[in-house]
């Protein structure tokens, strides 16, 4: 069948083709106006080509090989990723999920805060076939604990060569996490060189150190801190086992790198592609040969965009996440469960989450395809600019003698700081949304209860070297709001003064509602007075004590003010006007707080919040 004109003749269309028509669809709208900057200074604009702003790899530069963006091998992931489930192991029947996990699809397990006790680990993974599902050891774990899953693994497998477990030694994310060593930084790497040297020689497949991502993410870290952060601690494990003895192109082997995978998806994919270009340079500047020293990926979700209020939304988060480091090209993954902020998951949270993936490795096919982002000029252009974004902050926390260096002086808390602040400035302006948090809340929701989680993570040991990084959750600040609210005996209440009819006030009404009810004060809406008077007495027979008035821009010039008045008259301890301060400049004065969009909603909710309570 040939082709239809347009179709045929869309690979002759240049920027200039495309950006008119998209202008067109816009009605005027400026184009430029769709860009956007991420907290790392990218700009991401609405419209890519091949002729303007798109990367183009080379012919040759196929899945394993060249920059290696496309992937460490040419089968890409064929055989699917590792599934891997995350359980405390010091959980009740933690076993029972275990042995449930494995049987219904998940190829790995992740023990969080596993004791170095080699009985009570041997009760945790009873019934485990070690040499087909490997145990793994979650970043920061101690050498204690390594030793103790070693001498099982030891106990229940004939063939070391058949043991690809990860022991977690991670003695640089332990000291960010807790602030605290028993030895120094030196020393404890010494340690763990000498305990992967001992591995190496009997367990040739288990990785003894882990690089772990997730703590500088959890702290609020961008995307190109925390792959700098990761390529710094990299390289720091890089020079301390080749001072012991161990071969260039071997180095990888003994470490595996963790990622986040937030809800940017596009962001994420682009993280793990550029980390493994970032990787190929680090080892051609070692003198490796990069397609010998390929780097192991790990994926996990951000635990930071998880959410105590409609955790059910999570799901949609984690499964955005999955997919798109599927899509990078993830070595394995860990989804969490959708209550993972709440406590300790349920049956069947922990099922969703481990379907989640088996979904998009079995049903969709996800993994079939080789590098399903490869050829996008936008997600290759994205990868690009990552991976010299990622690198500047690299390059600067080897200035300061490395991120360990860095960390100690406490000059990477600094930078982490400045970035967590302008996230919780995009969250308080609603720039970041969190659906069911920031935006569209639900104060009838029955709240989830789960056992609290262990609080193993919480123990400082040994000396104070340096100042711990905080752990961050995005939705916090929405969620103290909602509990105070929960807690208090005088229930806030609000009243929308909405002046005219539907379609003059509901725009702003609704906004005001989804504003309001984010922080946890309760609503009373109505389809609007004709006049200020009816308006008032409304107000006054409700005994309600907050009030905003919504209607349009003609309309406030004409009334607003004597709304404002009026209200008060009538009892008003609090007046807000719903439209920029711009609205009526001359005004301010008269009303308590502007809510507008784009303005700080904590900013806004915390006077009524103190007049209430």
């Amino acid at each position: 069948m040939p082709r239809d004109d347009s179709e045929s003749n869309l690979e002759d269309r240049g920027y200039e083709s495309w950006e008119a028509a998209a202008s067109a669809a816009l009605k005027g709208r400026d184009l430029t106006d769709l860009t956007t900057r991420t907290f790392d200074g990218i700009e991401r604009i609405p419209l890519y080509t091949q002729q303007r702003n798109g990367t183009v790899r080379k012919e040759d530069d196929l899945p394993g090989e060249a920059a290696f963006a496309r992937g460490n091998r040419a089968s890409g992931n064929v055989l699917g990723w590792e599934v891997r489930q995350s359980h405390f192991a010091m959980r009740h029947d933690v076993n029972a999920h275990i042995l449930s996990d494995l049987e219904n699809g998940a190829t790995a397990i992740t023990l969080k805060g596993a004791p170095d006790d080699i009985a009570i680990l041997e009760s945790i993974v009873q019934g485990v076939h070690l040499d087909l599902a490997p145990i793994h050891l979650s970043p920061q774990s101690s050498l204690k604990q390594a030793a103790a899953l070693l001498t099982v693994c030891e106990s229940k497998s004939d063939d070391p060569d058949l043991l690809r477990n990860n022991l977690g030694l991670d003695p640089l994310g332990q000291l960010a996490r807790t602030g605290h060593s028993v030895l120094s930084l030196d020393q404890e790497v010494e340690r763990c060189v000498e305990m992967t040297a001992d591995v190496a020689s009997n367990y040739p497949h288990i990785t003894p150190i882990s690089i772990d991502g997730s703590v500088w993410a959890g702290a609020g870290a961008s995307d190109s801190q925390e792959l700098g952060a990761v390529l710094s601690a990299g390289v720091l494990w890089v020079r301390a086992l080749l001072a012991s003895g161990f071969d260039i192109d071997e180095v990888p082997n003994k470490m595996e790198i963790t990622l986040t995978a937030g809800p940017d998806q596009f962001m994420t994919t682009a993280k793990i592609r550029a980390a493994r270009v970032c990787w190929a340079q680090v080892m051609n500047a070692c003198g490796a040969t990069p397609a010998k020293a390929p780097i192991t990926i790990h994926a996990e979700t951000l635990q930071a965009m998880m959410t105590k209020t409609d955790s059910w939304v999570n799901m949609l988060r984690t499964t955005a996440a999955c997919f798109a480091a599927a899509v990078g090209g993830a070595d394995s993954i860990t989804v969490a469960a959708f209550d993972s902020a709440t406590g300790l998951s349920d049956d069947t949270a922990l099922r969703l989450a481990r379907n989640t993936q088996l979904i998009l490795q079995e049903e969709t096919k996800l993994s079939s395809v080789i590098d399903p982002a490869g050829g996008s000029w936008y997600v290759e252009e994205l990868t690009d600019q990552l991976a010299y974004s990622a690198w500047r902050v690299f390059q600067d926390l080897e200035s300061q003698g490395g991120l360990g260096s860095a960390l100690l002086a406490g000059h990477w808390q600094d930078s982490l700081a400045k970035t967590r602040s302008e996230r919780l400035k995009a969250i308080a302006h609603r720039s970041t949304t969190l659906t069911g948090t920031s935006e569209f809340p639900d104060l009838d929701e029955q709240k989830l209860e789960r056992e609290p989680l262990p609080e193993y993570l919480d123990v400082s040991e040994g000396e104070q070297r340096c100042e711990p990084l905080p752990l961050f959750r995005w939705s916090a600040q929405f969620e103290q709001m909602r509990d105070a609210v929960d807690t208090s005996p005088d229930k806030p209440l609000l009243f929308l003064a909405n002046l005219g009819n539907t379609a003059t006030h509901s725009a702003r009404s609704t906004f005001a509602m989804n504003l309001f009810e984010a922080g946890g004060i309760r609503v009373l809406n109505n389809e609007g007075f004709e006049n200020t008077v009816d308006c008032v007495e409304a107000f006054a027979a409700s005994n309600i004590r907050v009030a905003c008035i919504c209607s349009s821009d003609s309309t406030y010039s004409e009334s607003a003010i004597q709304t404002a008045r009026d209200l008060r008259s009538a009892g008003a301890e609090l007046v807000y006007l719903a439209g920029n301060p711009e609205v009526l400049p001359e005004a301010a004065t008269n009303f308590d707080g502007f809510i507008y969009l784009g303005c700080d909603v904590f900013e806004a909710l915390t006077p009524i919040h103190q007049a209430l309570n």
